[in-house]
């Protein structure tokens, strides 16, 4: 109905519901900055009158007086699990920084609880202010093979989902090499998607030249892992969609922008933020970050925001969102400044939900939130944490696994002291044990290793964010901490714990799938900050240190990573070493 009120509306043969009189507006088709009224009938706008020629006129009138508006933003490839909160909690997090659509991937709570995990994303965000579309996770585990999961999504699996309400396409397909060899399971899934007529998304990190030409050839034609620019430009050029990514550990934005440089002209750039923890998100923002960088790095402001905005809609062909015209769902944020981009007034759907930094609406969860505790470990005690080697005894050559500040992990070889076949403590100054540990049901001893370059000097930490598998990662200077932290990680229910001389310091509580709690984004927020704090006085660095280690069990993130199968050559998909721990009797 509201589309023919809309229509009766902009004839003039009914009146408008509200009307944003007094400012400016951005129009993302032609990169104009230009004085407008819009009217609004229900969710839906009726008419934009450009230079304010009409009078337009309501019973309810927002002064827009020195303010600027834009489409509401989309991001168009999330992980809400990432922020540590359930749909709802997230939406009453994003939508007072102007976000009003995003594209989630769902695979982390995918690789816990399979379909079910799924269709709870799906559920809880049914109805939301927020919209939410998904795209269904196609690497349930990201490797198989290679590492486990509690779940396993095949192409029939990732088919049966693609008719599920609001999906929209299959999620970045990380198995890139899996792609471009055409690895049977991964080309069925490519298959399936293309069959379905769906977006396929894609997560190629340093691919380019025949490997490139090869993934885009199956299909798969975007990208938010690229490293720099000239990558980007390659992408670009080749028809690649290339998402601008902001977030809290990875900052791509200022790359897009020199890229711009080369390639001035590009109609195939959005934007997106992946993966955020809270604190980051309510300390530095949402999408709303990545305009903002765009623009302090030369890109022209009305540009930046079409890239946040209809360009997303164009990508997902959602033709009634991502701009401010007749017809299209009343989206729009009202900034005060469009450099500083900050978002006064927020509507959604034609509703105003925000004003100045708060929600002014109720957003209530629609499902209640699932806890049962999926921390299922096997028995473990903490010889098993360690590195066993039957007979070494003295000096032994490891293969040691070395992350540098950008995360960046390679292999290298290491002498290290071995006393009746178990690696000594204390390690060597600079040296951590890590061990991933099954937590799906799994009856496989933990893989361990030895790391150098995390930075923490003492104590331990352990978490169940351990992308993607989320099976549990510990990192410690000695076993018996390592278990402690282990420990406590189980008795929350999933989550994360820090300790120090003995002791629990600091915890992070996330007992839905050990991904997400059920508190809003400030509760969680607050633990994080703590974990944080307490962990850069053990020597954790990076800009979270609650999540240093989550992504050192990712077999599809360059170069080197452990799994609870063993140490992984992400680009050949091999294992380089398989160590564990336990006794040498049974090594």
């Amino acid at each position: 109905m509201s589309r023919h009120a809309a229509i009766a509306a902009a004839r003039g043969d009914r009146p408008l519901d509200r009307v944003i009189r007094g400012g400016r507006m951005v129009n993302v088709y032609t990169g104009e900055i230009v004085s407008a009224d819009i009217g609004i009938v229900g969710d839906r706008i009726a008419i934009v009158d450009h230079g304010s020629r009409l009078g337009l006129d309501a019973a309810e009138v927002i002064d827009a007086t020195g303010l600027i508006a834009i489409p509401g933003f989309i991001d168009t490839h999330v992980h809400i699990e990432s922020t540590m909160v359930t749909p709802p909690a997230f939406a009453r997090g994003v939508l007072p920084l102007g976000t009003t659509t995003v594209v989630i991937d769902p695979h982390e709570i995918g690789n816990v609880t399979g379909r079910a995990g799924v269709e709870y994303m799906l559920a809880a965000s049914e109805g939301l202010p927020l919209r939410v579309y998904v795209t269904v996770p196609s690497c349930v585990p990201a490797v198989p093979g290679c590492e486990t999961a509690g779940a396993t999504f095949d192409a029939a699996a990732i088919a049966g989902m693609l008719h599920l309400p609001r999906v929209i396409g299959i999620a970045e397909l990380m198995d890139y090499p899996g792609v471009i060899a055409q690895e049977p399971r991964m080309a069925a899934v490519v298959a399936a998607g293309r069959a379905a007529g769906v977006t396929l998304e894609g997560h190629a990190p340093l691919v380019g030249g025949r490997d490139l030409a090869a993934y885009l050839a199956a299909g798969v034609d975007s990208d938010h892992e690229s490293r720099s620019a000239a990558e980007m430009a390659e992408k670009l050029r080749n028809g690649m969609w290339v998402y601008a990514r902001e977030n809290t550990f990875r900052r791509t934005a200022s790359e897009l922008a020199r890229a711009l440089d080369e390639v001035p002209h590009p109609w195939n750039v959005a934007v997106c933020t992946d993966d955020i923890d809270p604190a980051d998100l309510l300390d530095h923002g949402h999408m709303d970050r990545g305009v903002r960088v765009l623009i302090e790095h030369g890109v022209a402001p009305a540009l930046a925001v079409r890239f946040a905005t209809l360009a997303g809609a164009q990508r997902f062909g959602l033709h009634e969102l991502g701009a401010i015209a007749p017809g299209k769902l009343a989206d729009i944020v009202l900034l005060g400044s469009l450099e500083r981009v900050d978002a006064r007034i927020v509507l959604a759907g034609g509703q105003v939900v925000a004003r100045d930094g708060a929600l002014c609406v109720a957003v209530a969860d629609p499902v209640p939130p699932p806890l049962e505790n999926t921390v299922r470990l096997a028995p473990l005690g903490a010889d098993d944490l360690g590195i066993t080697l039957a007979g070494a005894d003295g000096p032994t050559g490891l293969q040691i696994v070395e992350i540098d500040a950008n995360r960046t992990t390679r292999l290298a070889t290491l002498a290290v002291p071995f006393s009746a076949g178990q690696c000594a403590e204390p390690l060597p100054d600079g040296l951590v044990f890590v061990a991933v540990i099954p937590r799906h049901g799994q009856t496989h001893p933990p893989a361990t290793a030895l790391l150098r370059g995390l930075g923490l000097h003492t104590g331990a930490i352990a978490t169940t964010v351990a992308h993607d598998s989320h099976n549990l990662i510990v990192a410690g200077r000695s076993r018996a901490e390592m278990l402690q932290a282990v420990q406590a990680v189980a008795a929350l229910g999933g989550g994360a714990a820090l300790v120090r001389d003995g002791a629990i310091v600091a915890q992070v509580r996330l007992p839905v799938a050990g991904l997400m709690s059920a508190e809003d984004v400030d509760v969680v927020a607050a633990e994080v900050r703590q974990f944080n704090q307490l962990g850069r006085a053990q020597g954790l660095g990076g800009t979270s240190p609650v999540l240093a280690i989550s992504s050192l069990a990712l077999p599809v993130a360059p170069f080197i990573r452990i799994t609870d199968l063993g140490i992984v050559d992400v680009l050949t998909q091999t294992f380089v070493a398989r160590y564990r721990g336990g006794t040498p009797a049974t090594a």
